[in-house]
C-alpha cells in the first residue's frame, strides 16, 4: 500500500509541476531525469584502510561485521573497526545502496526530492543547478519490522526546506526501498495568491494532508498549529530543520528519534516500533510535545553560533543516564565544529551539562568533549571534528565515531573512532588517540606509574573559529608541558584567557595537584580549585610506530575536558 501511495504521489507531483511550468518551473519528468551528481563523492575510500564517511553512523550485524553509513549515500564496512572497505557512495543511479534495479535515484526517492526541488524552484532557483542531497543517515535493525531501516534526510543547504524519510531493506548493504516521509520542515500556510508562482511550499504538499485525511490531525489542530509567524511563514526559530535523524531505544524498549539542525533547535519524537513511523497518539497526549514535531530538547542560541546539529542519544544501563551529544558551530575546517554532551535520567529531559545548565538555556551550554587539537605525534592538527555517533560494542566498550578535517588548507575529511570512558561522576570523556582495541577494564595504576612529564591540552568550553587560513593556528588548543610530581603536585600549568578567534590570548601560571585511587584507572586533577575527574589508559599513539603511551582524559565542573599524554 505504501509503494502504491508513493507512485500515486509522484504522479500527482507530475500534474502539479505541469501546471508549475506555466510559472517557469520544469515538469516532474524533466526534473526526475536530471542527476545532479555530487562530484568526488563516488567513493569514500581514503587510502590505507581509512574512509571518508561524513556524518557517520555505526551498526554491527550478527556476523560481527561493522558498517558505517554517511552523507551522500556513502557506506563502508570493517571486521575490526580499524581497517575499512568502501562499499557505496555518490548521488547517482548506480549507487547499490540506494537504487533498486530498474530505477533511477530520483525515481526511487521521488517524494522527498520533489519537496526539495520545489523549495529551490519556488524560491527562484535555477533548474540546471538543483541540489540533490541525501544527508546523515542512521541505520538500525528494527526487530519488530524484521527490516534494516535507513533513516535519512533531504534538504536545501542553508534553509529549513527539509524532510526526514525512511527506506528499508532485508540486506544491510541494500538496496533500500523508499517507504515514507517522516517529518517535513519549511512549509507555510500561505495562499497561492501570495507568490507570483504556484505555492508548492504549502503544508498541503507534505504528508500533513495525508495525516489529516486519516484522522490523525483534526482541522482545528491544523488551523491552530503554532508553526507559522504572523505572515504565515514557517517559524524556523521555534520549530526544527528536519535533518540529521538518529534512532534509539529507551530503557523500556520504546523507539525514539532525535533530530534537528540550526534554526529551531533539537527535537525528540516517539516512534511506533511496528511501523518505524511517528507515534502521533503519544505526541498528542504527552505534555510538552507538538503533535507533529515532538518535543524540543535543545534550544538554538546566539552563544553557540545559532547552531546545534547531528544529535544523538544513548542510554547507559550502568549509570542510568541518557547521554545526549550534539555538534555546535560550522562544519568547515575553520568553523570550529565541536561535540557537546548533556545527560538526563529521563528520555525527554531536561538535559543538563556539568555546570547544571539545561540544554534549553539561552546561553553557551554543554560539556565540550573535544575541539581543535594537535598532539606531538600528529603530522597535522585535527580540526572541526563532529557530527558524532556513539556505539556500544558487545563487550561493553563505548565508541565515539565522527568525521574530522585537518589544518592542511583544504576541506578534506576522514572518519575517526575513539573510545569513551565513564568517569567517577558518570560523565563520558573521550580518549585522545583513535581506537586500536585498548581495554579500559584491564587498566589499574599506581602513583609511580603516573608520575612524569605530559603533553596537556585543555579543550575549553567555548567554540573557537576564524575566517582566514592564516589564523588557523590561533584556534587550535595550546599544548602545555606539565609534570605530575611524586608529592601530588602539578607544575607547568597555565590558565589561558581566550575568545572565539583565539585560544590563547594570554596565560597565567596556576597551581595544581593530582591523585589516584591505587589499583584503579580513576584520576583527579585539580587546576586552580577546579577538579577534573577522569580515567587513565594505555593507548597506542598515532605515530608511524604506534608507540604505547599512558594517557588520561578528564572533565571539570566548568564543562571543560582535558587530555594528557605521557612523554
Amino acid at each position: 500500500m505504501r509503494m502504491i501511495y508513493n507512485r500515486l504521489f509522484c504522479l500527482f507531483l507530475s500534474a502539479v509541476c505541469g501546471l508549475a511550468s506555466l510559472f517557469g518551473i520544469p515538469d516532474a519528468e524533466t526534473v526526475k531525469a536530471r542527476q545532479y551528481e555530487i562530484k568526488g563523492e563516488g567513493d569514500c575510500d581514503a587510502g590505507d584502510g581509512r574512509v571518508a564517511v561524513h556524518d557517520p553512523s555505526l551498526i554491527q550485524t550478527d556476523d560481527g561485521t561493522y558498517y558505517l553509513f554517511g552523507t551522500h549515500g556513502c557506506a563502508a564496512k570493517s571486521t575490526d573497526l580499524i581497517k575499512w572497505e568502501s562499499i557505496a557512495g555518490g548521488i547517482h543511479d548506480s549507487n547499490p545502496l540506494l537504487v533498486p534495479d530498474g530505477q533511477t535515484l530520483r525515481e526511487a526517492f521521488c517524494e522527498p526530492l520533489s519537496w526539495t526541488d520545489a523549495y529551490q524552484l519556488v524560491r527562484g532557483g535555477n533548474e540546471d543547478e538543483l541540489q540533490t542531497n541525501i544527508w546523515a543517515p542512521d541505520v538500525i535493525y528494527n526487530e519488530a519490522m524484521g527490516k534494516y531501516c535507513y533513516y535519512a534526510s533531504s534538504s536545501v543547504w542553508g534553509t529549513p526546506g527539509s524532510v526526514i524519510w525512511l527506506a528499508t531493506s532485508d540486506n544491510i548493504e541494500g538496496p533500500y526501498t523508499y517507504e515514507s516521509a517522516i517529518v517535513y520542515s519549511g512549509f507555510n500556510n500561505l495562499t497561492g495568491k501570495t507568490y507570483s508562482r504556484i505555492n508548492a511550499l504549502h503544508y498541503s504538499f507534505t504528508n500533513i494532508t495525508e495525516l489529516f485525511k486519516k484522522g490523525i490531525f483534526s482541522r482545528k489542530q491544523l488551523k491552530n498549529a503554532p508553526w507559522f509567524n504572523e505572515l504565515g511563514e514557517y517559524n524556523d526559530m521555534l520549530y526544527p530543520n528536519c535533518i540529521d535523524p538518529q534512532l534509539f531505544y529507551d530503557k523500556d524498549g520504546r523507539l525514539w528519534m532525535t533530530y534537528g539542525s540550526f534554526f529551531g533547535g533539537i527535537y525528540l519524537m516517539p516512534m511506533v516500533k511496528e511501523t518505524g513511523l511517528p507515534d502521533y497518539s503519544y505526541m498528542k497526549s504527552a505534555e510538552g510535545y507538538d503533535f507533529y514535531f515532538g518535543k524540543r530538547i535543545i534550544a538554538t542560541t546566539l552563544d553557540n553560533g545559532l547552531s546545534g546539529e547531528g544529535p544523538e542519544i544513548l542510554y547507559d544501563e550502568q549509570s542510568g543516564y541518557y547521554y545526549l551529544f550534539v555538534s555546535y558551530a560550522g562544519l568547515n575546517t575553520l568553523g570550529g565544529y565541536n561535540v557537546r554532551q548533556y545527560r538526563s535520567k529521563h528520555v525527554d529531559g531536561p538535559y543538563l551539562d556539568a555546570k547544571g545548565n539545561t540544554a534549553l538555556d539561552l546561553t553557551n551550554t554543554g560539556v565540550k568533549l573535544f575541539g581543535n587539537y594537535k598532539l606531538d605525534c600528529l603530522d597535522k592538527a585535527y580540526m572541526s571534528g563532529g557530527h558524532s555517533s556513539t556505539f556500544k560494542t558487545k563487550d561493553g566498550k563505548l565508541l565515539k565515531i565522527y568525521h574530522t578535517r585537518f589544518n592542511n588548507g583544504s576541506e578534506n575529511y576522514q572518519t575517526r573512532i575513539h573510545q569513551l570512558a565513564i568517569n567517577k561522576d558518570d560523565w563520558a570523556v573521550m580518549l585522545p588517540f583513535e581506537y586500536k582495541g585498548e581495554d579500559l577494564n584491564k587498566n589499574s595504576f599506581t602513583k609511580d606509574d603516573i608520575c612524569g612529564e605530559y603533553e596537556f591540552i585543555n579543550h575549553g568550553s567555548i567554540t573557537y573559529s576564524c575566517e582566514a587560513w592564516e589564523n588557523a593556528e590561533k584556534i587550535i588548543a595550546p599544548v602545555q608541558n606539565i609534570t605530575l610530581n611524586p608529592n601530588g603536585t602539578v607544575t607547568g600549568l597555565k590558565l589561558y584567557e581566550s575568545e572565539r578567534g583565539n585560544t590563547a590570548l594570554s596565560g597565567r601560571e596556576v597551581s595544581g595537584k593530582w591523585s589516584i585511587t591505587d589499583g584503579t584507572a580513576y584520576i583527579t586533577l585539580t587546576v586552580d580549585k577546579t577538579d577534573y575527574k577522569g580515567v587513565i589508559c594505555l593507548q597506542k599513539d598515532e605515530s608511524e610506530n604506534e608507540t604505547e603511551r599512558l594517557v588520561f582524559t578528564a572533565l571539570g565542573s566548568n564543562n571543560e575536558c582535558v587530555w594528557a599524554v605521557k612523554k
